[in-house]
């Protein structure tokens, strides 16, 4: 895994999430049997996170750099919907055969007029779709907002790092899929990315991210729903969710409400989420079924979870009942031994001056998976 990787060590990315932060920086290693090592770091605002409280400032970034053990001053910044969006979009070929500069241009005015945005507020990049049966898009537009790019410029140039790239999250996810499947051309597969008030799904056709939608469902309805169902406060309804998870299998015919020892709570949690659940596989089914309608020679080969939700226990195996495909957690280690702790933050606890844990290791987990995608990306050869 990870063979085309250089020697060299990758920049510092940072994933700033609603939760908290997540970063890591990566090198290979050419003399042992695993071909890179990373660290990481991450420490959370809190997983009931107030909306309106602010982003982590680029002083905590530089900070931490220091205090994670990181090396350099380049450092990669990876945002996630909302602050990015996504438009499939379908140009003629020969303005896609333009330069790239003047691409980008044709795609602004596109986005602008779909997005009732002005073009001059807007930065629009883009890749190439896998051609499609019927009109199809061929062409994916990402859009940020310009101001917010200069904003994070300007507050890293201040810090004396060097702002070497912004990454999207499900770009960087789809990379890190790509390394531990290997898909085929004609394999359809995809990332369920489970933030705090997001979830993302991205379809990814052999290695091209090709359908990427934000779904209804995300998993703070989730501990909002047990709060209610409860009577708990929405701190130790979040650590109820996260210490006994899901049932991994359905319960068709228990109530929600019935005495339960704690033995129990992971029956009763399902239940009360089934709803919810359900609708969050039917989402994703139909992402499927509408992308296999331009793509019918493809196969389905499977749905990685990322994010922190990834890690609730239970809830790959009730996907997978559901879809009717494998899921698993993105995850480099065996998926019996993937970890649904707390974060060390603790349920409900904002850190304020988080102390950082950065380590060599050889794995990642689901919640970390979006940075070391974006560290692969500086180390791949060209």
């Amino acid at each position: 895994m990870f063979a085309r990787l250089r020697a060299r060590p990758s920049a510092v990315t940072f994933d700033v999430g609603a939760a908290g932060l997540r970063a890591a920086q990566c090198r290979r290693l050419r003399d042992r049997a695993a071909n890179y090592t990373g660290q990481t770091l991450q420490f959370d605002r809190g997983p009931v996170a107030d909306a309106q409280a602010p982003a982590v400032q680029p002083a905590q970034l530089a900070r931490l750099i220091e205090q994670g053990g990181f090396n350099g001053r380049s450092v990669a910044l990876v945002l996630s919907p909302p602050e990015v969006s996504f438009f499939p979009l379908r140009l003629p070929d020969p303005a896609l055969a333009q330069p790239p500069a003047r691409v980008e241009q044709a795609l602004k005015w596109e986005v602008a007029r779909e997005s009732r945005e002005s073009a001059e507020t807007l930065e629009v990049r883009y890749w190439h779709l896998p051609r499609a049966q019927a009109l199809h898009a061929n062409v994916m537009a990402v859009a940020l907002a310009s101001e917010t790019a200069r904003q994070w410029c300007t507050a890293f140039e201040q810090e004396g790092l060097d702002l070497r790239r912004i990454e999207v999250s499900p770009c960087a996810l789809a990379r890190v899929g790509r390394e531990l499947s290997a898909p085929g051309d004609n394999d359809l597969w995809g990332v369920l990315d489970l933030g705090l008030r997001h979830a993302t799904l991205t379809l990814v056709i052999g290695e091209v991210p090709t359908y990427i939608r934000t779904l209804s469902i995300a998993p703070q309805q989730w501990t909002r729903l047990l709060a209610e169902a409860f009577e708990l406060p929405v701190p130790v309804a979040e650590q109820l969710k996260r210490q006994q998870g899901l049932r991994p299998t359905w319960d068709e015919h228990g109530q929600a409400d019935a005495p339960a020892s704690e033995a129990d709570l992971p029956d009763l949690c399902t239940r009360v989420l089934r709803e919810s659940l359900r609708t969050l596989a039917h989402e994703v089914g139909r992402c499927f079924s509408y992308l296999m309608q331009s793509f019918p020679d493809h196969a389905i080969k499977g749905l990685w979870l990322a994010g922190g939700g990834a890690r609730l226990a239970g809830l790959p195996q009730l996907l997978e009942a559901e879809l009717g495909i494998p899921v698993r957690r993105l995850t480099s280690r065996d998926e019996d031994g993937a970890t649904t702790a707390p974060d060390p933050a603790g349920p409900g606890e904002a850190v304020a001056t988080p102390t950082p844990t950065a380590r060599p290791q050889e794995y990642f987990e689901p919640h970390t998976a979006a940075a070391i995608g974006a560290a692969i990306l500086d180390l791949e050869a060209p």
